[in-house]
């Protein structure tokens, strides 16, 4: 999904490419990371929602009624979640029926610095989760971070 500076822009585009998966017969839909907004850090305060608060949480709200809507599950790919004056890398689960299933805060932030080429720190910005979570989907898949390039991936391979 190609994400804009606009977060209602955002949210109708990713409703949409739902509508599309399930109406293409997927019975699970897996959205990116970050899909409500750019993936920097100077939009994650401003496009961070309170979970607890649905009403105040129009993202949260939009996969809860298209998970419903379409009778699928829907991993919420993930979305700044603000809890507790702290932001979360978060990714919320929905089932077939609209309800909450999970919600997962990211663990391993992504921390890169190369001196003189690239700086970018997630942990300057989210506090890291502190749990693995499971979630019964139906399907038999592991999804894990997909940050293991060459510069990065180093300290995860072992």
């Amino acid at each position: 999904l190609r994400v804009s500076s606009d977060k209602n822009w955002n949210i109708i585009h990713a409703r949409n490419a739902i509508k599309v998966a399930a109406d293409q017969g997927a019975r699970l839909v897996v959205l990116p990371e970050m899909w409500n907004c750019p993936y920097s850090s100077d939009y994650f305060p401003e496009f961070s929602e309170n979970f607890d608060d649905v009403d105040a949480s129009p993202s949260f709200s939009m996969l809860a009624e298209a998970a419903s809507c379409h009778g699928i599950t829907l991993v919420g790919g993930s979305v700044p979640e603000r809890s507790n004056n702290r932001l979360y890398n978060a990714t919320c689960v929905f089932g077939s029926d609209g309800r909450l299933k999970a919600k997962h805060r990211k663990i391993h932030l992504f921390d890169m610095d190369v001196p003189g080429d690239f700086y970018f720190k997630e942990s300057d910005t989210f506090t890291a989760g502190d749990n693995p979570t499971i979630v019964d989907t139906g399907a038999h898949l592991i999804c894990y971070p997909g940050a293991f390039n060459m510069s990065t991936g180093e300290l995860l391979w072992e």
